[in-house]
C-alpha cells in the first residue's frame, strides 16, 4: 500500500544531503520506487512511483521540463535528481513544478540512492503488512463482531481507537469494470485516501468498502456528493456513525443497505443510512416471506390483472398515491383526460375487491409500492 511522500523524506538521514525545492509534497502517495535515466522508459510506469534519476542524461533545461512533463502525465509521485557541485534545479523548473504540483528533491552526487530506496523498500513493506493486517481486522469486525479479540488489538495497535467515531462507506462503478481491472474504482481509492487521512480500505466483488475513522459525517457525505455528482456511473451508500469498534458491523450492514437502495428503490447514486426515511424499516425484515405474501396480499390480484391483461394499472395506481391520491394531478402526470382516469381509478377498485382510500388500505398499498420499488431481487 502506498505510503504519503512526506513520511517517506523524513525518514531520509541529513547526511544525504535530499532537499525539497517545491512548496510542498503536494499530498502524493509513493507506491514503489524505480531508477528512469531517459524519458523513453518513462511509458513503462504505472504511477504513484517515486523516481531516482541521475541526471546524466539531462542535456538541457528543455530537456529536463519535458521529462518532468512525461512523469507527471504518468502520475509519477516525485522525483529525485542528483546534481554536482552546487548546481540545483533553476527557478523556472521550480517555478513549473509548483504549478502542476509535481514535487521534486535535489541530491548531492555522492547521494547513495541504493541506501535510500533500501529504507523506503522496508517503510512500504512495513506499511503494506499494516494495511493487511488492518483489512483482515476489518473483515473480522464485520463478520465476527463477537470475536473481539480478532481484530480489536490490531485496530489499537495502528491507531484505530476502540471509542472512536467510525463510519462504513461501500461504492462501486462497475461501468468501468475490465478485463485487467477497474481504474476508476483504483483512482477512487487513491482520492479518497488524501481526503480521508485515517481510513482503511479493500475492495470485494467490485466494491469498494471503506472505513473512515475520527471524520465528520458531514465531511464524507459532502466529498462523495461532488464525486458521485460529477460520475452518475459511480453509486455509494453511507452507513451510520459507530461510536466505537464494536459497532462497525452495524455501520457496514447499514451503508449495504443504502448502496442496494441506489440500484433499486431510490433513483440516486448516492444515499446515506439516517436518510432512507421508510427504507430503513422496510429494509430491516428478517422473515424473507413476509414482504412478497404482504405485496400478493394488498396489490396481488391488480398485478395478475395486469399480466394477464397487458394493461397497467399498478402503474396508474402508484402516479395515483405519488400525486397524494389527486385526479388532477395524476391526470396531468399521465397525459389523460380526467374522466378517463375516473374510469380507470373504478376498474381498479373492482379488480382489488376494496376502496384505496380508506385509511387503512391507502397506507397498504403505499407500504407495497414502496416493497416493489425495492425489487424482487432485494430479499
Amino acid at each position: 500500500m502506498a505510503v504519503a511522500l512526506k513520511e517517506l523524506y523524513a525518514a531520509i538521514p541529513p547526511q544525504y544531503h535530499v532537499r525539497l525545492h517545491t512548496e510542498s509534497c503536494f499530498g502524493k502517495m509513493i507506491a514503489w520506487m524505480h531508477v528512469v535515466e531517459d524519458i523513453e522508459f518513462i511509458s513503462s510506469l504505472h504511477g504513484e512511483e517515486l523516481v531516482f534519476f541521475s541526471g546524466l542524461s539531462c542535456t538541457s533545461e528543455e530537456w529536463l521540463k519535458r521529462y518532468i512533463t512525461e512523469l507527471d502525465r504518468r502520475h509519477v509521485g516525485g522525483l529525485i535528481m542528483s546534481f554536482r557541485g552546487k548546481k540545483t534545479f533553476s527557478r523556472e523548473i521550480i517555478d513549473y513544478c509548483n504549478e502542476i504540483h509535481f514535487p521534486i528533491f535535489s541530491a548531492s552526487w555522492t547521494t547513495p540512492y541504493i541506501d535510500i530506496m533500501h529504507l523506503f523498500a522496508e517503510i512500504l513493506l512495513k506499511n503494506e503488512q499494516r494495511e493487511t493486517n488492518l483489512i483482515a481486522a476489518l473483515k473480522n469486525s464485520i463478520y465476527y463482531p463477537e470475536n473481539e479479540g480478532s481484530y480489536l488489538s490490531h485496530f489499537e495497535r495502528n491507531g484505530f481507537l476502540r471509542d472512536m467515531e467510525y463510519v462504513v462507506v461501500i461504492l462501486s462503478c462497475h461501468a468501468y469494470d475490465e478485463e485487467t481491472g477497474n481504474e476508476r474504482l483504483d483512482k477512487i481509492e487513491k482520492s479518497m485516501r488524501f481526503i480521508l487521512e485515517n481510513m482503511i480500505a479493500y475492495e470485494e466483488n467490485g466494491r469498494l468498502i471503506i472505513l473512515a475513522a475520527g471524520c465528520p459525517l458531514r465531511k464524507i457525505w459532502e466529498e462523495l456528493r461532488k464525486m458521485c455528482g460529477k460520475d452518475l456511473n459511480v453509486y455509494a451508500g453511507i452507513g451510520t456513525l459507530a461510536d466505537g469498534i464494536r459497532d462497525i458491523h452495524r455501520s457496514y450492514e447499514n451503508a449495504y443497505t443504502a448502496y442496494r437502495l441506489t440500484k433499486t428503490a431510490i433513483p440516486k447514486n448516492l444515499l446515506i443510512y439516517d436518510e432512507l426515511g421508510i427504507y430503513k424499516i422496510l429494509t430491516d425484515v428478517k422473515e424473507e416471506a413476509i414482504y412478497p405474501e404482504f405485496v400478493n396480499e394488498t396489490v396481488g390480484e391488480l398485478l395478475k390483472y395486469d399480466r394477464e391483461n397487458r394493461t397497467d394499472y399498478m402503474d396508474i395506481l402508484e402516479t395515483y398515491f405519488e400525486n397524494d391520491c389527486s385526479a388532477v394531478h395524476t391526470a396531468r402526470a399521465l397525459y389523460c383526460h380526467k374522466n378517463t382516469l375516473a374510469y380507470k381509478l373504478d376498474k381498479i377498485k373492482k379488480v382489488l375487491g376494496y376502496d384505496i382510500l380508506k385509511n387503512e388500505n391507502r397506507v397498504k398499498i403505499m407500504v407495497a409500492i414502496y416493497i416493489l420499488r425495492l425489487g424482487t431481487g432485494y430479499f
